[in-house]
């Protein structure tokens, strides 16, 4: 999978969940680890904290695919 399609996948992820609503946000830093296969179950992992950055992880199994924080507004929780 493209690191640009992984990345906008990412986004548009935790804004479909409506538990972390994000308002002018976007990927500040993002490291990869491995590839990912077309297919591949991946799990996302979001850290929230009382200040940003707020951090991502992707998995596939146990293993580390990408991580990297967010940049922008983080609106708080209702």
């Amino acid at each position: 999978m493209p690191a640009a399609l992984l990345l906008d996948e990412i986004v548009c992820a935790i804004a479909a969940t409506g538990d972390l609503p994000i308002n002018d946000c976007s990927i500040s830093s993002a490291k990869f680890y491995s590839t990912a296969a077309p297919g591949e179950l991946l799990n996302l992992r979001v850290l929230v904290a009382d200040a940003l950055p707020m951090t991502f992880e992707v998995h596939a199994g146990a293993r580390l695919v990408a991580s990297g924080d967010f940049s922008g507004h983080v609106l708080e929780r209702l």
